[in-house]
């Protein structure tokens, strides 16, 4: 569960950092901000599947102690 929270939080860190690259460096080539936007709309995927197993967990655990 520990290794779930650390991954979940590392991939919203890294999409944090990611949109704060393309918004604050001006400089940055277009090539760039596009590998990052795609770097970010893989990151964003991935935490929503996350976000939906543990919604799901979350129903389980509801529907049990309902019963």
């Amino acid at each position: 569960m520990e290794e779930t929270k650390i991954d979940f939080e590392a991939k919203l860190d890294r999409l944090k950092e990611i949109v704060s690259l393309i918004e604050d460096d001006h400089d940055l080539p277009l090539d760039d901000c596009i590998k990052l936007y795609e770097e970010g709309n893989q990151i964003i995927a991935l935490l929503e599947e996350e976000l939906k197993k543990a919604e799901q967990k979350v129903e389980n655990i509801v529907n049990i102690n309902n019963k």
